[in-house]
């Protein structure tokens, strides 16, 4: 991600859409600082898309990448994988990627990490396409099938947009792919903008997606619905 920014700032004219991919990434990171394990055999990559949507959709472009990857995941046969808000890649509990979404000057800076042939350490509630399918597979074609439901998520993104400065009325798709692929809707929640910190914390139902992409909680004691555009949650069995 950070050679993703320097990227933008020698030839910003071709920046838009730039993807930079690793085998390996030595100090990797996810939200907070928190360690990510990306050895050799993962696709590791990172993505600068110019920020020119309407401001009030920001949410809608975090839950696009989720979305990439759970449709990645179902090319390969992954039919019970799932996408916990906002964009965390699971199946039957243990993650298989997730997403770090930045904003940098005018830009979207996204790294996108998902265990595909990679060893795992042991002690992590994590899995890989390796494990779960019993083969391995081309990074490369992973890599071109993310990026083809990448382009048309955001290529649907536009044309929403643009629908909604003609007024007219259309279906959210991304709201309701990700309503189809998602197991958060429905289920009881713990959510914090920071769990390392736990400055505050919300327990209560995840109630539905808004037409903004933004996450409607009822919380439990009170019922009041409250609304979340980024944090995260982990789910109460």
């Amino acid at each position: 991600m950070s050679l993703i920014k320097d990227l933008i700032a020698i030839h910003p004219e071709k920046a838009n859409g730039r993807i930079v991919r690793a085998d390996v990434l030595s100090e990797a990171k996810g939200r907070f600082d928190r360690k990510w394990f990306a050895q050799e055999g993962g696709l590791w990559m990172a993505i600068s898309i110019y920020d020119e949507f309407l401001p009030e959709n920001a949410s809608l472009i975090s839950l696009i990448f989720g979305l990439a990857m759970v449709r990645c995941a179902n090319y390969f046969n992954i039919e019970q994988a799932r996408i916990k808000w906002i964009n965390d890649l699971h199946f039957n509990g243990k993650k298989i990627g997730g997403v770090l979404l930045e904003r940098f000057d005018n830009w979207y800076i996204a790294g996108i990490g998902m265990n595909i042939n990679n060893p795992l350490p042991d002690n992590l509630p994590a899995t890989s396409f390796k494990k779960i399918l019993g083969k391995e597979l081309s990074i490369l074609k992973v890599l071109e099938v993310t990026i083809y439901w990448l382009r048309y998520y955001f290529g649907f993104l536009r044309f929403y947009e643009r629908k909604e400065l003609e007024e007219e009325k259309i279906v959210n798709l991304i709201r309701e792919d990700f309503k189809t692929f998602s197991d958060t809707i429905g289920n009881c929640v713990i959510y914090s903008y920071n769990f390392d910190k736990e400055e505050y914390i919300v327990i209560g139902k995840a109630v539905d997606i808004t037409e903004k992409g933004t996450l409607l909680v009822e919380e439990i004691s009170s019922k009041e619905v409250l609304e979340f555009s980024s944090g995260e949650i982990f789910y109460l069995l």
